[in-house]
């Protein structure tokens, strides 16, 4: 079996349904809530962890075994802590309901399988190793951690104050896709590294022009029409 990764988007705009309420279940749902996710839990007990959650209001919490039924309003699907018998019918409902459904662990019954995620700000890197060898994964997210540091979540936060001014400025997806590339691979990401955010943004200017910096609505020392 192999796995095409893919991100989920709008996933506040759907009901994720989570099976469970053990200490995996607590860690899924962790990260689904720092993902903006609209979480229903259903399990007879949850961990200490998720009933503080709850208590703040943070998820729904339906306080007994899942039926049958049960994903009606679902848009994605985990379950996290389960029986055999509560996976298996889970998973049919899910394949009749046409959801994505992650029964954690089993992959036969699974259509869609989480990775070990970094985050850095907007930047999001996850590894999967097709369900092999899950502790590779979790050694690997521990790995870029310590290289993935502070600068590229400023720089992709940069990114997204000039992005909108780009593609009204340049019309040509070429001219586009070769700027962006001699930005990426500029001293930009050093420069925010050192805390040099000024020099960064003059650098900026210079590769995409001052008329993108000026509708951005960015500033520097150097030139008061950045």
């Amino acid at each position: 079996m192999s796995f095409y990764p893919v991100y989920l988007t709008r996933i506040h705009e759907v009901k994720v349904i989570l099976i469970g309420g053990n200490g995996e279940a607590e860690r899924k749902t962790e990260e689904l809530l720092t993902f903006g996710a609209r979480v229903h839990v259903i399990s007879e007990e949850i961990s200490d962890g998720m009933r503080q959650w709850y208590n703040e209001g943070r998820f729904e919490w339906t306080r007994r075994a899942y039926r049958y039924g049960d994903l009606e309003e679902a848009g994605f699907v985990v379950a996290a802590d389960y029986t055999d018998q509560i996976a298996e019918e889970a998973a049919r409902e899910a394949s009749e309901r046409n959801l994505l459904i992650n029964v954690m662990d089993n992959i036969p019954l699974s259509n869609s399988a989480f990775g070990s995620v970094v985050r850095q700000g907007k930047l999001t890197v996850s590894f999967s190793t097709n369900g092999l060898a899950p502790a590779l994964a979790v050694r690997l997210k521990e790995r870029f951690q310590q290289e993935l540091d502070t600068a590229y979540g400023e720089f992709l936060e940069l990114s997204d104050r000039i992005r909108p001014a780009i593609m009204e400025t340049m019309g040509d997806p070429e001219d586009r896709r070769k700027k962006w590339y001699e930005w990426v691979d500029s001293e930009v990401i050093s420069l925010l590294r050192e805390g040099n955010r000024e020099a960064a943004l003059e650098l900026t200017g210079k590769i995409w022009g001052r008329e993108i910096i000026a509708k951005a609505g960015l500033q520097t020392k150097a030139d008061s029409h950045y």
